[in-house]
């Protein structure tokens, strides 16, 4: 017969693996765009962010990534009125 201890350990360790193999299907599930700080807060006060390298990285319809952004640049939709 095989001792408690190590039919708890079983259990445990396939507990542990079962969250892990959870974990890492979610962590592939990050936004694809990502605005920097800086051209969000330029964005909500009206206006366009001033930083050369933002400025660069929109010519080529992508986010700035030295500044903490990531993806390509997505269109806005104008709401009909």
């Amino acid at each position: 017969m095989k001792s408690p201890k190590s039919i708890v350990a079983l259990i445990a360790l396939s507990l542990l693996t079962a969250g892990f193999a959870f974990a890492a299907g979610e962590k592939n599930e990050a936004p694809a765009s990502k605005p920097a700080g800086c051209c969000a807060k330029a964005d909500k006060a009206g206006e366009k962010c001033g930083h050369g390298c933002c400025t660069e990285a929109a010519k080529d319809g992508n986010n700035c990534e030295k500044c903490k952004g990531s993806g390509k640049i997505e269109k806005k939709e104008k709401a009909a009125n």
